[in-house]
């Protein structure tokens, strides 16, 4: 029960919260808190009509006519993104594969394709059974154009026109038939290829969920997510291509076979010898792609650094050196990349070159052989040529590469999926709570040993203090099961609540960030908020609960964070809590009522144990366990006989405290007005990974910028000249082929005019000579082409990639306030691949087909220019298809790659925060939230492909027209039409139509694809932080600050954090800035080094800073940071990451504070590093700057009291001759400083010398200090 003032105080504040907004947000609670890490849209989701369409609709697409009709009239949004079908739900998927992949783990039979096939298996083979169509066509195909070229060809009196027109009706039918098949069955396969990749990103989430922090690489396994499931999307569609085109290749030999009997053997010796090269660059494919791969995850985790410091990044002037390790690794990267681009298109000419070599070879051999063809036999060969060698050049090279990429893929996943899954604490409610060690603990530094010896713990509170290093986290990690490497005994009863050292938030609003998943109840909701401290808080929030927390609480003091992170463990109602020097980081007035009235008093009941680096708190405590040296000291009841072998220093201080020591209760009274509401109601439902979404068509700009990167228009338009003269061969090469076609005619005539067969004969002689130099000077042109765009497009994307960075780090700190990390990782991982690899090929391909079109059109009217009407009119047509279609196309693009942002945020917030995920038993519920955010990505891919895939079906008219078109012309001049002229026109009918479809799926792609430039650009076009200014030399000389009416807001529409701050510090004088936690002391130090713009003005030796450049200001400048942070990397990276300070000086400095457990400074930095250890390593990299102004940003929080010691000995002896400025919540040696100010509510309300401070009556230095 509470005590009368609680009540009286928990009931005021109840009522006032009722009296104004709250109970607007109780009546929505159903709906908002389903959710733990984000928002989410509660309006229901439309219905996807293919769900309900007829197999009519369903084959031609109609029902997709609602979402072009509405988005041909405004733009799309994310509310028009239909329900994802049941079939593509991403928990049904993953459930399904989880469970099939436990079967295999238990039978320690573990294979990805086995996973595959047990589960994927029965339905790739419906798919592949659907082939029987195509096949049945390819067959039919030839001997219908036989019987119509036949018509035209001398002798056809066994033919009517009635006959041919017939003939010619049935070859459209099939054609179209083909066609309507060929994009139905596109869009299966790549329905299939999305629940591939749904499937295997919740497998691999739910994976991460399970297995130690300790072997999670978070580049890597956002690589795996991002990247390497997309390549199951892409794979599963070139296999099934390869398939297609392998059946096809089965019919091909048999038309061939019948049309020209054993001679057909050597269209697939061809073959064979192709796949044999082909396979042979696969092999190198695999090689390049999987260093690729590599050295794409050490720049996701560089850059997922960068991000999630950028502030120290700022402070310490590290961009530049961010930028070249991301230069270097990226130069790599890209090196394997263009590999990868080259050789697949390689194999793209190879291919291409099969069909007319295939056709010049078999003709060859038959005229050496003496066999004889005529013009419909060798129009058949070439058109059975054309068509397989086109699947052949499409699809083979490519599924070469994907089967190698998979492969490479497999072996990844295979690896993450293949860790062994910890075991998690197991929750056991139990009315006995107790907890029993008799352990031995390994570690890998400061000891190899850490004993304890018959520690029983029951209710109450027990302190685990030591100083640095002493092993207190590892204790509790052990008691959660995150830490595996131990001996002995271990008895834990109880569910376990934690609270980690480092606080973990994720974006989200305040509230979400203390529920987190737990059941609403508003009266523990209210205590909780009131016991930690946090009603000032929320108060001045404008959202109240519902502002949102950025990543990792970058929007927070680190007392705020903390205090959340603190209210999430005690929310839980559990029978233990483990909280891991959880009040380090509030200042003392704030420390002293979170510690009596939470953990005192909330948590009376319960085992709480707390890690700590003050005795005052042990003190206090009803036991306390000393950790020293790996060893436990002691372990005894607090009003026992403390041995005379326990650590007694600074006991005095304590004893000081206790006897000024006086309830709390009034920290809440003073600080709560019951005329504001706390808890300002949620207006309106927000997403949390929101991004500027561009409408409409992609800007001319943009293109103009990628050309620009790209080398410039002169080097595009070389590229288009050599394109050019490739097709001018390639034209050459059909025209030179339907001559010889010609010849052979009349030579198989045995034509009665011997002018006319020498003639013939001539030409046939000419061919054999001329035809092979030409296709091998076509082929040489294609490569040395591909060989130059390549080698330009790779520049192109390393320096957007290269520019993207330096523009993203170099911008102001309220870039990085507006986007969150997952929306930037989205930039550097998605959209980078695109801009890697899809862009250009699309780019490339696009061009290649332009000109193809025009030179195929040009071919044909020079047999007869009637085709020219057609034409013409069919591509105006196509255009006003693409021209209405963009829009359409774009959005949906848009909001695919828009709703991808959150899956990542989602997951790097996950990988932050795994261990209170996992003690907190969250795992199946973030999974199913992040299953949530999968199927909003599922459904808008899906309804990106439906609506290309009708697009497609508008585009694929044009083969139809065109084919009635020349029917109609030839059949009604039959009399002036040779055979072979008829064959070159309709091989180049299919051939154009072909182009052109591809030319304006191209054209839609690279418009749609073209959006990952634009959004890339959109974040390299960020203001960037001033470098103009002057330089000064020798500047600064006496380091004497001015504030002057200094006034900071975060942004423009928010309250001012500081309000127009007016004092000054004196050069070498020692400054301590003292306030509550929020007051607005880190918030001063922004304004010191510019990391955000503020009203008023600040001197430095009389000169404005902000007349100066901000790298040349930072440069004089050393922050030791609030929150220590440390990179992966060496011990010589961490403290002089520019290499600048020789191994004396640095090693002079790692003497300094006394950080014995590194031997060698190439040594690599253990990521799990104490909170003192890392804040030493921050105040070396400070020693070796040796500027004259330092700062010291709350470093001795946190730390213990030798730890602490040694800091203020640093700033005394060290920094003597230095202006320092320190923010401090513990005051122990506060009289070491010359001026203190003491800040509340961004307003200096006093300032003096320290000791004239503490003799004043009720101060707020007086009130902090007695609570010290």
């Amino acid at each position: 029960m509470l005590t009368t003032p609680e009540a009286k105080l928990f009931w005021q504040i109840n009522s006032a919260i009722k009296q104004y907004t709250f109970e607007t947000v109780l009546t929505s609670e159903s709906i908002i808190y389903k959710t733990l890490m984000d928002y989410y849209n509660p309006n229901k989701q439309s219905t996807n009509p293919e769900k309900n369409s007829n197999w009519f609709s369903y084959l031609f697409s109609i029902y997709t006519k609602d979402i072009f009709i509405k988005g041909y009239r405004t733009d799309l949004t994310q509310n028009d993104i239909y329900e994802v079908l049941p079939e593509h739900k991403s928990e049904t998927l993953g459930d399904k594969l989880e469970n099939e992949w436990n079967i295999q783990i238990d039978e320690n039979k573990t294979s990805i394709p086995r996973l595959l096939w047990k589960y994927f298996g029965q339905q790739y083979i419906l798919i592949l059974i659907s082939l029987v169509i195509p096949v049945t066509l390819t067959l039919t195909q030839p001997k219908i154009l036989k019987k119509f070229i036949s018509y035209f060809t001398p002798g056809h009196n066994n033919l009517s026109r009635t006959d041919a027109s017939l003939y010619g009706v049935l070859l459209i039918a099939v054609m179209l038939t083909k066609r309507v098949y060929q994009f139905n069955f596109q869009l299966r396969v790549t329905e299939f290829g999305i629940k591939l990749r749904t499937g295997f990103t919740s497998l691999i989430y739910r994976q991460v969920l399970k297995i130690n922090p300790t072997l999670v690489e978070s580049g890597k396994m956002i690589n795996l997510i991002t990247r390497d499931v997309s390549e199951f999307e892409e794979a599963i569609y070139e296999i099934t291509n390869i398939i297609r085109t392998l059946s096809d290749l089965v019919a091909t030999c048999y038309v061939l076979y019948s049309e020209i009997g054993w001679l057909f053997l050597i269209f697939p010796t061809i073959i064979v010898i192709s796949m044999f090269v082909n396979t042979c660059i696969a092999v190198l494919v695999r090689k390049f792609k999987l260093k690729s791969l590599k050295k794409t995850d050490g720049r996701y985790q560089i850059i997922k650094e960068a991000l999630s410091a950028i502030k120290v990044i700022k402070m310490n002037l590290w961009e530049e050196i961010y930028e070249k390790k991301i230069a270097k690794i990226r130069r790599e990267e890209i090196y394997f990349i263009r590999n990868v681009n080259i050789l697949l298109f390689l194999q793209l000419v190879l291919s291409e070159s099969i069909h007319n070599a295939s056709w010049y070879i078999i003709v060859a051999i038959s005229i050496l052989f003496k066999i004889q063809s005529n013009a419909e036999t060798l129009l058949v060969i070439m058109n059975s040529l054309n068509f397989i060698s086109f699947a052949l050049k499409a699809n083979f090279p490519r599924a070469i590469h994907e089967i190698a990429t998979v492969i490479a893929v497999f072996k990844r996943i295979g690896q993450t999926l293949r860790i062994k899954s910890e075991e998690s604490y197991v929750e056991d409610n139990n009315p006995s709570p107790r907890i029993k060690m008799n352990l031995k603990i390994h570690t890998g530094h400061s000891h190899n040993l850490i004993t304890l010896k018959k520690c029983d713990i029951v209710r109450g509170i027990t302190a685990v203090t030591g100083p640095i290093g002493s092993g207190k986290s590892l204790v509790l990690k052990v008691l959660i099961k995150e830490y595996k490497n131990v001996e002995g005994d271990l008895e834990v009863v109880g569910s376990i609540s934690y609270a980690s050292q480092e606080p973990w938030l994720f974006p989200s609003t305040i509230k979400h960030n203390i529920l987190f998943g737990s059941s609403y109840d508003e009266n523990r909701y209210l205590e909780v908020l009131r016991v930690c401290a946090l009603l000032e808080e929320l108060r001045l929030l404008t959202d109240g609960d519902s502002s949102i927390v950025t990543d990792g609480g970058a929007n927070l003091s680190k007392g705020q964070k903390a205090r959340i992170n603190l209210a999430r463990a005690v929310y839980k109602d559990r029978d233990i809590y483990l909280l891991d020097d959880c009040l380090a980081s509030l200042d003392a007035i704030v420390a002293d009522f979170v510690f009596e009235q939470c953990i005192k008093r909330f948590l009376k009941d319960k085992i709480v144990i707390l890690a700590t680096s003050s005795i005052k708190y042990g003190n206090r405590s009803d036991n306390v366990i000393t950790m020293k040296n790996g060893t436990m000291q002691n372990s005894h009841p607090i009003n026992s006989e403390i041995p005379k072998n326990a650590d007694t220093k600074s006991l005095k201080d304590i004893a000081g405290y206790q006897a000024k020591g006086e309830k709390n209760e009034s920290y809440a009274e003073e600080n709560f007005n019951n005329e504001t509401p706390l808890i300002k109601e949620t207006k309106e439902t927000r997403e949390l990974y929101t991004e500027t979404k561009v409408q409409g068509k992609v800007h001319f700009n943009v293109y103009k910028k990628y050309i620009e990167v790209n080398g410039g228009i002169v080097k595009i338009v070389l590229v288009l000249v050599i394109t050019g003269l490739i097709q001018f061969l390639k034209s050459l090469i059909n025209k030179m082929e339907s001559v010889w076609i010609n010849a052979e005619q009349v030579l198989f005539s045995n034509a009665t005019d011997k002018e006319i067969y020498i003639e013939a004969n001539q030409k046939r002689h000419q061919m054999l000579i001329v035809l092979p130099i030409i296709i091998s000077t076509t082929t040489i042109l294609m490569l040395l082409n591909t060989c130059f765009f390549w080698v330009l497009a790779a520049k192109a994307s390393r320096k957007l990639h290269n520019l993207l960075f330096s523009n993203a780090v170099r911008s102001f700190m309220q870039f990085f306030d507006k986007n969150r990390i997952g929306i930037i990782l989205n930039r550097f991982s998605e959209d980078i691949l695109y801009i890697d690899e899809i862009v250009p090929s699309t780019f490339f391909q696009l061009i290649g087909q332009f000109v193809g079109i025009v030179g195929v059109i040009i071919l044909i009217a020079t047999i007869n220019a009637t085709f020219l009407i057609p034409c013409v009119l069919i591509n105006i047509f196509l255009v006003f298809v693409l021209m209405c279609y963009l829009k359409i196309g774009n959005a949906l693009k848009r909001l695919e790659f828009l709703t991808r942002s959150p899956v990542i945020g989602y997951i790097n917030a996950t990988l932050d925060g795994l261990t209170t995920i996992r003690t907190s038993r969250m795992e199946d519920t973030l999974r199913k939230e992040f299953d949530r955010h999968q199927d909003l990505y599922t459904s808008s891919s899906y309804m990106y492909a439906c609506c290309e895939k009708t697009y497609f079906l508008l585009t694929g008219a044009d083969q139809t027209i065109l084919l009635i078109f020349a029917v109609i012309l030839f059949v009604a001049l039959d009399d002036k039409m040779t055979a072979g002229n008829v064959g070159l026109v309709l091989t180049q009918i299919f051939s154009l139509t072909t182009a052109e479809l591809i030319f304006y799926l191209m054209m839609t792609r690279l418009e749609n694809r073209m959006i990952t430039v634009e959004r890339v650009l959109e974040f390299i076009k960020q203001k960037q932080e001033n470098k103009d200014g002057l330089v000064i030399e020798h500047w600064p000389k006496e380091c004497k600050i001015r504030f002057k009416d200094v006034s900071l807001s975060y942004q423009s529409d928010k309250d001012q954090v500081l309000k127009h701050l007016n004092f000054a510090i004196k050069n070498k004088e020692k400054v301590a800035i003292v306030g509550r936690t929020g007051s607005g002391k880190t918030s001063l130090i922004s304004t010191l080094v510019r990391l955000y713009d503020f009203e008023g003005n600040i001197f430095i030796d009389n000169v404005d800073i902000k007349t100066l450049p901000v790298d040349f200001l930072r440069a004089k400048i050393s922050v030791i940071p609030q929150e220590p942070t440390i990179f992966s990397g060496t011990l010589r990276e961490n403290i002089d990451p520019t290499g600048q300070h020789s191994d004396d000086d640095i090693w002079k400095a790692i003497s300094t504070v006394n950080l014995s457990l590194f031997q060698n400074l190439d040594e690599k930095i253990d990521m799990n590093l104490s909170i003192c250890e890392k804040q030493l390593i921050c105040v070396c990299r400070a020693l070796i700057q040796r500027n004259k102004i330092v700062i010291f940003d709350e470093c001795n929080a946190g730390v213990d009291f030798d730890t602490e010691a040694l800091i203020q000995k640093v700033i005394s002896e060290i920094f003597a001759e230095c202006t320092v400025i320190a923010i401090m919540h513990k005051l122990r040696y506060i009289l070491d400083f010359d001026l203190v100010l003491a800040l509340d509510k961004g307003v200096v309300i006093e300032s003096g010398d320290p000791a004239s401070l503490l003799k004043k009556k009720n101060g707020t230095l007086s009130n902090l200090f007695k609570r010290q």
